[in-house]
């Protein structure tokens, strides 16, 4: 059985050599093939293809995307980390809806981890204010004149 320590070490891998670096094939060393995750768009895949897919998708609009884990709570089999993700919309179209205008976002968020018996993430609900994000992005901006 995996210690909370143990967990928090999956998690503090992930976000960065994935998250922060690219390393999108990390996904598979800490969640389970059949993982849920709440809170992301499905973009039709599930299971940690949909993972994969969400960050690759975040990276693609924020190449320079960093994530700062603020605080951990552990509690058990799950793991909460309080994070910052800070970047620069210069690539993709985000959510295939905002154009990429070369803004930064820093914008905080938080994701609940529950790990199986072997260290292994099975679901994960993850919470950023999206109204936040779409309006650091200029989704609400008056168009040019």
């Amino acid at each position: 059985m995996s210690t909370p320590e143990q967990n928090k070490a999956v998690l503090e891998r992930y976000y960065e050599q994935c998250l922060n670096k690219g390393n999108l094939d990390v996904i598979y060393e800490g969640a389970t093939e059949d993982h849920i995750s709440h809170g992301t768009a499905a973009n039709g895949k599930d299971g940690v293809e949909h993972l994969k897919e969400w960050v690759r998708l975040q990276r693609a609009s924020f190449p320079d995307l960093h994530v700062t884990v603020e605080d951990w709570i552990l509690d058990g089999n799950k793991v909460v980390s309080r994070f910052t993700a800070r970047g620069t919309h210069t690539g993709d179209d985000y959510a295939g809806l905002i154009p990429a205008q070369g803004r930064e976002l820093e914008i905080p968020g938080i994701v609940i981890d529950e790990f199986n018996d072997e260290g292994k993430i099975v679901e994960s609900w993850f919470s950023m204010d999206s109204y936040d994000l779409a309006t650091q992005l200029g989704a609400f901006d008056a168009p040019p004149a």
